[in-house]
C-alpha cells in the first residue's frame, strides 16, 4: 500500500470522526453520515447501513438518532433554582483506521473509476473502503462520576454523490456502511 494511500485513508477518517462526534454532542442530525441518504448507493441497490448499538439492531440511523436525544437531557441533580439539565457528551480518546479495500467499485461512478494521471496515485486513495475503530468516553453529565467507556467500529465507504459533484472535502467523503457500537 501506497503512503498516499495510508495518509488518504487516515485523513478521511478523521474527517469523518470530529463531525460525527460533534454532530452527536451538539445533538444535530447524524443520518447524513450514512449510506442510506446516498442517491448513487440506493440506485445501485446497495442494502442500507447496518448499525447494533449495544447488541440492539437499529433499522435505520433515524432510529439511532431517537435513542440519542433519550440520552438528553440527563435531568439536574439537586432541582435547585440554580440547577440545569445535563447532557451526554461523547469524548474520543483513540481512534485507527484500517484499508479493507483499496479499490472499492459499489455503485462508482464510470468517471471515477478512470485512472486520474494528475494524482499521485491516479485517483486510487478516493476509491477505499475502510474500517475504523473509535475509543473513548461517554460522560453522562458535568461529572466525572457519571461514565462509561465505548468503542465504535465503523466501515465506511466512498461517497460518491460527493466525490463526483464537490470533490473529496470534509466529513462528507465517505459514508458509514455498517456501524457496531458498545458501552461499557
Amino acid at each position: 500500500m501506497s503512503e498516499t494511500s495510508i495518509r488518504a485513508a487516515s485523513e478521511a477518517a478523521k474527517n469523518f470522526i470530529e463531525p460525527f462526534y460533534a454532530a452527536i454532542n451538539d445533538g444535530r442530525p447524524i443520518a447524513p453520515f450514512y449510506i442510506n441518504t446516498s442517491a448513487l448507493y440506493t440506485q445501485a441497490g446497495h442494502p442500507p447501513a447496518d448499525l447494533t448499538i449495544n447488541g440492539l439492531v437499529m433499522a435505520t440511523p433515524e432510529d439511532f438518532e431517537a435513542l440519542l436525544a433519550r440520552q438528553r437531557p440527563i435531568p439536574a441533580q439537586g432541582g435547585g433554582p440554580n440547577s440545569r439539565p445535563k447532557t451526554a457528551r461523547y469524548e474520543v480518546e483513540a481512534w485507527d483506521v484500517h484499508v479493507i479495500n483499496a479499490d472499492y467499485r459499489f455503485g462508482a461512478p464510470s468517471a471515477l473509476l478512470v485512472p486520474d494521471p494528475t494524482k499521485p496515485d491516479h485517483g486510487a486513495s478516493l476509491r477505499q473502503m475502510l474500517m475504523v475503530t473509535v475509543s473513548g468516553t461517554l460522560h453522562l453529565g458535568d461529572d466525572d462520576k457519571l461514565k462509561q467507556h465505548f468503542n465504535d467500529v465503523f466501515i465506511l465507504v466512498p461517497n460518491w454523490d460527493v466525490l463526483v459533484k464537490y470533490g473529496a472535502k470534509g466529513h462528507k467523503r465517505v459514508l458509514v456502511q455498517s456501524q457496531t457500537y458498545r458501552a461499557y
